[in-house]
């Protein structure tokens, strides 16, 4: 059994959605990605294996297996990930917020229908962890703007709104003026508009994340 888990990262914690066979099962929530740092990052990207695990205190739960550089990484209930997680990964019925969600245990219960039930047949399970590429206008406009974009952001912006005070001008002004006034207003808006919606291709995102 393969899931996988696209993640969307934010600064204040990581947003995912489970997937298996083509088919959306539910969410998760972790913490921000911070170069795979202990207790205070998300793990990294990658495929591992997933395994029934039994202690006193948490009863049977699901443990991510051979994470590199990180031991005892767990499914387990959170509702906050800055919170409650310490690089864990808490599935939700509902993600409200960048690294929050509700109706955890619920939602952890669900998964490991999945899982233990395949375990129990004998079966591997694995989970593949990657960046959703496939996110919508809202998911980008949301998500964190690469520098050099936030730069031509802020160029649009001042653009924009001086083509906006030559066009209010109180002053009758030359046709010239009126239309280089109307370019830079919309210039300005479409450029601030792209680049707000620019968010790092998937080789970026890869190579800084494997730098830690």
């Amino acid at each position: 059994m393969d899931f996988i888990l696209k993640r969307t990262y934010y600064p204040k914690g990581t947003n995912g959605e489970l997937w298996i066979n083509g088919q959306s099962i539910g969410y998760t929530i972790e913490l921000p990605w911070l170069q795979n740092q202990r207790n205070v990052s998300c793990i990294s990207e990658g495929r591992y294996e997933l395994i029934k695990r039994y202690t006193e205190t948490r009863g049977w739960h699901i443990l991510v297996k051979d994470v590199p550089g990180r031991s005892w990484i767990l499914f387990h209930p959170a509702n906050n990930a800055l919170m409650e997680l310490k690089g864990c990964i808490a599935p939700a019925s509902r993600l409200t917020g960048p690294g929050k969600g509700i109706e955890s245990r619920y939602a952890t219960k669900m998964f490991e229908k999945f899982v233990f039930g395949a375990i129990d047949q004998q079966e591997k399970v694995f989970i593949t962890i990657k960046e959703n590429s496939n996110m919508n206008i809202i998911q980008r406009a949301k998500a964190p703007t690469p520098k050099f974009f936030k730069v031509l952001r802020t160029i649009g912006l001042g653009l924009a709104a001086a083509g906006g005070a030559l066009l209010a001008a109180p002053v009758s002004l030359p046709a010239a003026l009126v239309s280089l006034g109307g370019y830079l207003a919309v210039g300005g808006s479409v450029l601030t508009a792209v680049s707000q919606v620019t968010v790092e291709d998937d080789q970026e995102v890869k190579t800084s994340k494997n730098d830690g």
